[in-house]
């Protein structure tokens, strides 16, 4: 088949909607949960300390994606300012990370609110493979809906997404009058530590403000408009954040908080019943947003490593009938359904709440570590590159530069210290994730070499995509 082209679809409105959709995600009704239980009521706090780090990046990709308005902007930046070993193994870890770990989860989260909505259901065969089947389903739909088209997922993302916000703000904003501050003192039961250690998985809420960058060539006005997007979102998403943390810390007590709590918590204010569906549908469609965005973004990555030939060129290919790359979509829709059987497994031999927390960790320290890349990218722009920083139009200059890209990559370096110390499984994963993306690079450069083809000659060139 012929190889189609990218169609730029993509404007600020719809921008915003599929960003906020692809960050918020069911973790914002499934992990808060977990989390306030192991911090206490102040999590709400850690959300705010987890912004920090997230308007650092967004700032810096801010820069970055209006440098390189182009499909997998973050991947060529750093192979091309940095190295290409290491933007393989950058790519390599959030690619996997994120499908093996984050969408698995947001699946998940979608059979856990709709079984919520079925209290009937007992406790027979059919109950306990209700929310596997039906995170199987989600990631098989989502997967679909990104492969027939931008336009058709852009729509249907926007309108899944202002739902579930709507409900997430009736839910904080209407649940913080009604709070019962008895619930949040002391504000730190478990000690400040219980405080840092909750702010790298609560990160994994933030984590993606960077991913229109991966869609710049499917943006309209791109240079424009991905800082524009970038600064809404974050507004957006530091309110939602906030309001909803305080919320169900003061509508329940903490200790008492899990995976399904806002739809009890809601309906402390609001009807029992209404509450329990009107929750159920908002964190139904968070995590199908999620899953769609992170198909989307994660598929521009896995195109442009493609038309790089540090993957099989396969995934380099736009389809012609649909205008998606849609190989690239396949294969990320078939690692995530991998990682859902891994996760089931693991859910053989833990308990829910615990594999929550070590899957948001997880994803949270491989988009951390792109981060890091991300911000000394953005440092050498002017340096090797300037000609693309004079085509920016946003420019971090002066003192700034290097206050947003070396204190970023500071910050996000300490986290991913804290992540590792708190959560050494999630931190076996990266490394394991690192040594295997080593593995492959090698291997595949040395594959081309006997075809005569020289990875690095071809990684120092910047095609628009």
């Amino acid at each position: 088949m012929a190889e189609g082209k990218l169609k730029q679809e993509i404007t600020v409105f719809h921008g915003v909607l599929l960003l906020v959709g692809t960050v918020i995600g069911a973790s914002a009704f499934i992990l808060i949960g977990p989390l306030a239980a192991k911090t206490g009521p102040t999590l709400w706090l850690a959300y705010v300390l987890a912004a920090i780090p997230a308007i650092f990046i967004a700032v810096v990709f801010a820069q970055l994606g209006t440098s390189f308005p182009m499909t997998g902007a973050t991947y060529i930046s750093v192979s091309r300012l940095l190295s290409p070993v290491v933007s393989l193994v950058m790519a390599w870890s959030v690619i996997l990370g994120i499908s093996l770990f984050v969408l698995p989860l947001m699946g998940l989260g979608v059979g856990i609110y709709l079984k919520a909505m079925l209290p009937a259901m007992g406790s027979g065969t059919l109950s306990q493979l209700f929310i596997p089947l039906v995170a199987l389903i989600s990631l098989i739909f989502c997967t679909w809906l990104n492969i027939v088209g931008i336009k058709w997922m852009m729509w249907f993302q926007s309108i899944a997404t202002g739902i579930a916000v709507i409900v997430l703000l009736i839910f904080g904003l209407g649940g913080s009058f009604f709070a019962n501050h008895s619930y949040q003192t002391p504000m730190f039961p478990l000690g400040l530590g219980a405080l840092a250690a909750a702010i790298v998985p609560a990160y994994i809420m933030y984590t993606g403000v960077n991913a229109m960058t991966e869609l710049g060539g499917e943006t309209k006005n791109p240079r424009r408009s991905i800082p524009l997007i970038l600064m809404i979102s974050m507004i957006l998403l530091l309110i939602v954040y906030v309001s909803i943390t305080y919320a169900l810390t003061g509508l329940l007590p903490w200790q008492e908080l899990k995976p399904d709590s806002v739809a009890p918590a809601m309906g402390k204010f609001l009807p029992v019943t209404f509450a329990l569906y009107f929750a159920s549908i908002g964190a139904v469609l968070a995590a199908i947003t999620t899953l769609i965005g992170g198909f989307a973004f994660l598929s521009r990555d896995v195109m442009a490593l493609g038309r790089d030939m540090v993957f099989p060129q396969i995934f380099g290919k736009v389809n012609k009938r649909y205008g998606t790359p849609a190989n690239s979509i396949i294969l990320l829709g078939a690692i995530s359904v991998f990682g859902l059987f891994l996760a089931l497994g693991y859910l053989l031999i833990t308990n829910s709440d615990s594999l929550i927390v070590e899957l948001a960790t997880s994803g949270s320290l491989a988009f951390m570590f792109m981060s890091v890349l991300g911000c000394i990218s953005v440092l050498l722009i002017r340096r090797k590159m300037p000609e693309r920083y004079q085509a920016a139009t946003f420019k971090l200059k002066g003192f700034w530069l290097p206050f947003f890209t070396i204190g970023g990559a500071v910050i996000f370096v300490g986290l991913m210290i804290v992540g590792f110390i708190n959560s050494p499984i999630a931190g076996a994963t990266i490394v394991l994730l690192v040594v295997t993306g080593l593995i492959y690079y090698y291997l595949r450069r040395w594959q081309l070499r006997r075809r005569g083809i020289r990875l690095e000659d071809r990684l120092s060139r910047v095609e628009e995509i």
